[in-house]
């Protein structure tokens, strides 16, 4: 399907549990980690043991570990049909810790995994990101090493004094540089792509797409067929963010059917404000009279439902957008009472004063 249908231009940045009656609507989920460290930021760290844990859950309830791209191909372009319980497991930065700590634990389990580098702080050889024999070393072992761009910039639009041409040429550069990168150390080139800190737009797939299969975003939910492969949401896993309670509410989400977005702008807003925004769902199983928007905050919005499948939603988020980044989960509970949420993500940036 078009970005533009998915996505709101350059404005947007932005399951594994299968039941056989939604066999017409295959999806997974794709769990997110950075640090696996006691030291690291709280904000982007599991501790070991939280780790461990999360390991041990999806062992005990019968999860299937696929490697990434494999998941995508399934889901996405129905390479393969996907059964019940599938995840696959990422991690953005190549921190040092993912090879000390999350390596020897996912390969007692036989488990795949991916690592998306960026690739300028491994050339820098900058603490506390892996080395290239460290990289090198997974490769060898059968982990995707995959593109997160060369210097970790911001990548989704120009900046303030920056013309588009500009933007483009140093975009398609840093991309071009990494994938470059990856290709010489491992002698693969990377066919996936993860944008730094979340952040795309309709502009920068356009750059990204050439050279990759996929590229995947930052914000919560699960993958399904009515995905954008240039947009696949990811379920981040950090302290407030780590139990097990959380862990299996990831992993047992479905995709709302979300075929549409529009946005009301803020008429003298900073670039990027909106006020509303407008999904349209066409699809089943779920109760969409118990539908419900938060904010990141997990205040819950102001969300007005009309029509009857295909359902229109407006929710209210005109106190909600701020400079950087801003996203909203919608949500609504399976029909079938199995506790199952389907569940939709949207993700936008606001400018800052300063550009």
């Amino acid at each position: 399907m078009a970005r533009s249908v998915l996505l709101i231009a350059s404005l947007l940045i932005g399951g594994a549990f299968f039941h056989a009656e939604a066999a017409e609507a295959p999806h997974g989920v794709v769990l997110l980690y950075h640090h696996v460290s006691d030291d690291t930021p709280a904000s982007t760290s599991l501790t070991p043991e939280q780790f461990s844990d999360h390991l041990d859950f999806l062992d005990q309830h019968d999860y299937r570990v696929w490697a990434l791209g494999r998941l995508l191909d399934a889901v996405v372009r129905g390479a393969e049909v996907v059964p019940e319980n599938v995840v696959a497991i990422t991690f953005d930065d190549a921190y040092e810790s993912v090879f000390t700590e999350a390596r020897p634990r996912l390969a007692e389990r036989g488990w795949p995994y991916t690592v998306f580098v960026n690739t300028d702080a491994i050339d820098a050889g900058h603490a506390p990101y892996m080395s290239w024999d460290q990289i090198r070393s997974l490769h060898e072992a059968g982990v995707a090493i995959e593109n997160h761009s060369a210097a970790h910039g911001h990548m989704s639009r120009p900046a303030r004094s920056e013309s588009l041409r500009a933007w483009r040429s140093r975009v398609a550069e840093d991309i071009a540089r990494a994938r470059s990168r990856i290709e010489a150390e491992t002698g693969r080139a990377p066919t996936l792509f993860a944008y730094p800190y979340g952040e795309d737009s309709d502009a920068l797939a356009e750059i990204v797409a050439p050279g990759h299969a996929y590229a995947l975003a930052q914000r919560s939910g699960p993958v399904g067929t009515l995905s954008d492969p240039l947009s696949i949401p990811r379920f981040p896993m950090a302290t407030g963010f780590a139990s097990l309670e959380r862990l299996e509410l990831a992993v047992r989400s479905r995709p709302l059917p979300v075929t549409e977005i529009e946005t009301t702008g803020v008429e003298y807003g900073l670039e990027g404000d909106i006020r509303a925004i407008d999904l349209a769902l066409d699809g089943q199983g779920f109760r969409i009279g118990q539908l419900n928007c938060f904010a990141a905050s997990g205040r819950r919005l102001d969300a007005e439902v009309d029509g009857d499948n295909p359902f229109h939603i407006s929710v209210n988020v005109e106190d909600v957008g701020k400079p950087g980044r801003n996203k909203i989960n919608c949500t609504a509970p399976a029909a079938d009472d199995s506790g199952d949420f389907f569940w939709h993500s949207v993700q936008w940036l606001v400018s800052r004063p300063a550009g």
